[in-house]
């Protein structure tokens, strides 16, 4: 049987699995389901490539493991008829690294050949640094040996999977000429994870000249997608005392360390669950020998706000928790960015999720329910343009930053097949697009 004869059989029993009394108009046609045919066949594909991605770090601050990736995910692009170009990063301020910089920006651009007047511009956003820097332990994918049908792996799920589903996606719409139809851009960052202080203002600039954009960052295990997010801000704190022999000049010594550790219980203590006020003191370090009293200690500290007001008050209280002293003869100084804004729920967010949400149960997958998330992405930074935006469109996965990260495998095929006709719907004539919004979510 032809792929399309599987596509119009497998449309058909959709149809009825879907029927209600009074059925909405169906947003799907048979080119639809083949699409999704398609897609589900490539599965061994996708995770073969996956496996070999997730095996090549790429943390954010592996400069070399970045630059090598870079190209490979160009490559893909270029297979599709994308004009790609592998810049380096920008340098930014970072208070542990002079002169930083992180890995290339990878950009792809292709422009619409069919009504190109009417073409819309559409931004797809990914990275691929993540927290695994070349010394982890946690450097290849694995089955889980708990939960059939997942992989371990770092990456695996934010966000190596999720440029699985983009490029596959655009593959399948190249392959059915909906390329054509629209000016698209691909912006893919390598510091992420960092924040995107290098990226951040190439992002903003690509929102600002599109229609819509799609952030391919994983959803929850259950496909639980973001229809408003935290924003988040990122602080360094470092104490300086005065060191001394900690035994017979201990009086002469300051701590740092005692200090940090003061502070460090005032920093938790803003944490405020009832108003979306998280603080996590993720990193300490500091002093050189057990016997020598400590003259220097920091701390990394990670935000998360819901509203631009509470960053503000925030990073106000951790201003002061830094001048106040709490140890005589120590000092400390506060670096610090809100460095990306919160993203209310908004008409469009949540019109785009209600049909994107019609789509995946027409298609047989489980509709993704939409919720707040405290994780950021992206998206973001593109929302807070006035772009309308679509988050969370990559595989469904979880426990993201530990040695426990996981992705449902089949969610490659699942997630790119919803992907690819939502765009196709988004990126068709008008009288395409009227027959998406008419279809109840």
């Amino acid at each position: 049987m032809s792929r399309g004869a599987v596509a119009k059989l497998l449309l058909g029993s959709l149809a009825l699995a879907t029927a209600a009394p009074a059925p909405a108009p169906s947003a799907l046609g048979p080119e639809d389901v083949e699409m999704r045919v398609a897609l589900e066949e490539r599965q061994p594909e996708m995770e073969a490539q996956l496996a070999d991605w997730v095996a090549r770090n790429t943390g954010s601050w592996n400069t070399a493991g970045l630059e090598a990736f870079a190209p490979l995910v160009a490559a893909e692009l270029e297979k599709l008829g994308f004009q790609v170009t592998v810049e380096p990063s920008a340098p930014f301020e970072h208070p542990d690294r002079k002169d930083a910089r992180s890995g290339p920006l990878v950009i792809g651009e292709r422009r619409a050949t069919l009504e190109p007047e009417r073409a819309r511009s559409f931004l797809f956003l990914g990275h691929f640094d993540t927290v695994f820097e070349p010394d982890s332990p946690f450097q290849s994918l694995t089955p889980d040996p708990n939960s059939p049908g997942r992989a371990l792996g770092p990456g695996a799920s934010d966000m190596k999977g999720g440029l699985i589903v983009m490029l596959q996606a655009l593959r399948a719409l190249a392959d059915a000429g909906d390329l054509a139809r629209v000016d698209i851009t691909v912006l893919l960052n390598s510091d992420e994870e960092l924040g995107s202080l290098a990226s951040r203002e190439r992002i903003e600039s690509a929102a600002r000249k599109a229609d819509y954009a799609f952030v391919f960052e994983a959803s929850r295990v259950g496909g639980e997608m973001a229809r408003s997010a935290s924003g988040a801000g990122q602080f360094r704190l470092a104490v300086e005392g005065v060191a001394a022999h900690a035994s017979n000049a201990a009086t002469e010594g300051h701590s740092a360390i005692v200090a940090l550790a003061k502070k460090v219980i005032a920093i938790e203590s803003l944490t405020d669950f009832s108003r979306g006020i998280l603080l996590n003191v993720g990193t300490i370090a500091g002093g050189t020998k057990r016997n020598i009293v400590p003259a220097h200690a920091e701390a990394w500290i990670d935000l998360r706000y819901d509203d631009a007001a509470s960053g503000d008050e925030i990073r106000a209280k951790l201003e002061a928790i830094a001048r106040a002293t709490d140890v005589p003869g120590t000092t400390a100084s506060l670096w610090g960015r809100l460095h990306r804004p919160p993203r209310p729920a908004s008409p469009d967010a949540s019109a785009l999720l209600a049909q994107y949400q019609k789509l995946a149960r027409e298609l047989g997958y489980q509709a993704p329910d939409p919720v707040h998330s405290a994780a950021v992405t992206d998206g973001s930074l593109t929302a807070a343009v006035g772009l309308r935006t679509v988050d969370g469109m990559g595989v469904r996965g979880g426990a993201s930053h530990t040695d426990r990260e996981f992705i449902v495998l089949r969610s490659m095929s699942e997630r790119a097949a919803i992907a690819a006709v939502f765009i196709r719907q988004l990126a068709r004539t008008d009288e395409a697009r009227a027959r998406l919004a008419r279809a109840d979510p």
